[in-house]
């Protein structure tokens, strides 16, 4: 695992992972936010990475809570691991919930096995209280899909919204996202804040600029 400081309170650890009988190498990111002696753990990847997640909070302050993009098994799995070792809450959008706790799938996935059904609690706006963090809901991908803003920084952390190449942005896997057009809406969101940099869970990290969101809307909106 690579730990990244991608702004003054925002790291990335980024890691490859090799998916079970897939074959192909997986980047996997998940990010840590420094908030004064605390430690914001945004998506905690696949099990097999939370151990190098949790050294990595670890050295720069003292986690506090688990943030949630969504609960697809390469974000959530990991949290059986924190939970483990710290009593702290997770946190994802209420849409996300009854995937999460085992009362429905998600399309076209088997039912989530998790080992922390019904120990996360909705995201809302008090979650992030005293926070310099926003959420945003940019639903497609996923029901509660949403993704988080470091105002102070200007870092936004997509997720799964976009697959990242480091120039350009693209869609995440039609056959694991609910809506794509749906999803491709939902990215405009990046025109609306202008983050300096966007950072994928899937993806090298880019620069915003005014035309990116219009070349992937062109690209990619009613096409797939």
């Amino acid at each position: 695992m690579n730990i990244i400081q991608l702004s003054q309170h925002v790291y990335k650890c980024e890691s490859v992972f090799l998916p079970v009988n897939v074959g192909v190498n997986m980047l996997v990111n998940t990010w840590l936010i420094k908030h004064r002696d605390e430690v914001y753990i945004i998506d905690t990847g696949v099990e097999e990475l939370a151990q190098d997640q949790i050294k990595a909070a670890r050295a720069i302050g003292t986690p506090k809570a688990i943030l949630l993009t969504h609960g697809h098994h390469d974000h959530i799995q990991g949290a059986a691991k924190w939970i483990e070792q710290f009593n702290i809450p997770i946190y994802a959008h209420h849409n996300e919930l009854i995937y999460i706790n085992g009362e429905a799938r998600y399309p076209n996935r088997e039912f989530l096995k998790t080992a922390v059904a019904n120990w996360v609690e909705p995201l809302t706006e008090e979650t992030l209280t005293g926070l310099p963090i926003q959420y945003y809901l940019t639903p497609g991908h996923s029901p509660g899909h949403v993704v988080f803003h470091h105002e102070i920084d200007n870092i936004l952390l997509t997720g799964d919204l976009f697959v990242t190449s480091g120039e350009e942005l693209h869609p995440p896997l039609r056959q694991i996202s609910v809506d794509m057009n749906d999803n491709i809406d939902s990215g405009a969101i990046i025109d609306k804040i202008k983050p300096k940099l966007i950072s994928s869970s899937h993806g090298r990290d880019l620069l915003y600029h005014e035309n990116l969101y219009k070349k992937y809307k062109f690209w990619y909106r009613d096409l797939i």
